[in-house]
């Protein structure tokens, strides 16, 4: 979030028109849609590192909200490849662990690190499928995704200017979002209670849409297993990995 940028060409048609440029023949209306609704706010933009005491150049900016739209659009799990982490796990954990539970196995204390490794990049895949269930369900009834962050903290916006932020848990907020909330209504919604395992909010979601029983968890979960059925390789997992062995 930041001040209201000054641009050298101030009307939201003017944007429209470089978005048009620079989407090609990826412009939608849902693109249109989150574009207005991020320029009847201009605090709400998304920074890109520019500064705010300096007159920005409009063309330029463009350029970078459409990039970073449709990089956020073409990321989304069902279409994208999972890189490999570049990160190893701390091989004191073994040690630890074997330490703690003196009787297990190497080859089981091994693949419990490398199978913790691997969740860890699942759970952090699990709020891209959330985000990317909810573009399918909600695009429907008027909600449009801010693919690529391309209104600051908000993850979905209507054409009336309402914006909806969403979480897989309630204690996973961020001081960003908080922030925008301070000078502007989002309606904020959490998927699961962190600390009452099995206890899911969607009835919170579906009254806020007027919609009793439209998302739910069972739903998501389909989606999720049947858009990793059809795209495995967005979870990156490598031929040799430990799971993998007998």
């Amino acid at each position: 979030m930041t001040d209201a940028y000054r641009f050298d060409e101030s009307s939201t048609e003017k944007a429209i028109a470089y978005a048009k440029i620079y989407a090609g023949t990826n412009y939608s209306p849902a693109m249109e849609t989150v574009l207005k609704v991020a320029f009847s706010e201009k605090r709400n933009l998304p920074t890109f590192r520019l500064k705010s005491s300096d007159t920005i150049l409009l063309s330029g900016y463009m350029k970078k909200w459409v990039g970073a739209y449709l990089a956020g659009y073409n990321n989304r799990p069902s279409v994208r490849t999972g890189n490999c982490s570049g990160t190893h796990p701390d091989p004191m954990a073994k040690t630890i662990l074997r330490a703690r539970i003196p009787g297990l196995e190497n080859n089981l204390a091994d693949k419990i690190v490398a199978g913790h490794s691997l969740l860890m990049t699942i759970e952090n895949n699990i709020g891209e499928l959330l985000e990317e269930y909810l573009a399918v369900k909600l695009s429907p009834l008027g909600w449009y995704c801010c693919w690529g962050s391309t209104i600051d903290a908000v993850d979905f916006c209507k054409a009336d200017g309402s914006l909806l932020q969403i979480k897989t848990s309630d204690n996973s907020e961020n001081s960003s979002s908080s922030r925008v909330r301070q000078g502007t209504p989002i309606e904020k919604w959490f998927r699961r209670f962190s600390r009452r395992p099995g206890v899911y909010n969607w009835e919170s979601l579906n009254r806020m849409l007027g919609r009793p029983g439209y998302v739910s968890e069972s739903d998501f979960r389909a989606f999720a297993e049947k858009t990793i059925a059809a795209n495995p390789a967005c979870i990156y997992i490598a031929a040799n990995h430990l799971l993998n062995r007998p």
